[in-house]
């Protein structure tokens, strides 16, 4: 009888840089599979799309050197509504949305192999928040500028904080203003990125 056995060296424990992490506590990021490439579902409105593009520009302006970290591949994307494990990174605004999680401004959803990231899926709760697209800074509703750059954290692999100026805090109140990475987001992603 002939057996086989699999060797390999554990994988040391990495500081998590406030990323998500494995089981063997390494982070999870898209390496150098660069740029996470987004579709923007034809759920999407059109005005959001400024919204959008300020928010990939805030995270290409600081880690793309030169090159981009996010890019949109299409927008008005058809297909279901229903965010799937299926390869594509998809951006939804959904009309209908859980009762029971309905202070959830939005959810991303990032599927992993060992620490490579593969797939994010963003989605938009439209149900129950008004958004705000604009570039002015006065506004009453929930920035969407301010919530993309949060959840593009989350597609890249971020995890919440507590930290109060950072764009990973967990909640963003109607009329905040958090679109630009601070000081600890920075170094966070420079663990990876």
């Amino acid at each position: 009888m002939l057996m086989t056995q699999a060797c390999s060296r554990p994988l040391e424990p990495q500081p998590s840089c406030n990323f998500v992490q494995n089981s063997n506590l390494q982070r999870v990021s898209w390496n150098r599979n660069l740029p996470v490439k987004f579709f923007v579902h034809q759920s999407v409105p059109r005005e959001a799309y400024a919204a959008i593009d300020r928010a990939i520009d805030e995270y290409n302006q600081h880690f793309g050197n030169g090159h981009e970290l996010i890019r949109i591949v299409a927008r008005g994307s058809d297909g279901d509504l229903k965010p799937s494990k299926d390869g594509s990174s998809v951006i939804y605004w959904l009309e209908q949305w859980d009762p029971k999680r309905s202070t959830e401004q939005a959810r991303t959803t990032i599927y992993w192999a060992g620490s490579q990231i593969f797939e994010a899926d963003i989605r938009i709760n439209a149900a129950h928040f008004a958004y705000h697209y604009g570039e002015e800074s006065t506004f009453r509703e929930v920035d969407l500028t301010s919530l993309l750059v949060h959840e593009f954290g989350h597609a890249l692999g971020l995890a919440h904080t507590s930290n109060s100026g950072s764009v990973m805090n967990t909640h963003l109140g109607s009329g905040q203003d958090r679109r630009k990475l601070s000081g600890p987001d920075l170094a966070n992603l420079s663990c990876e990125y």
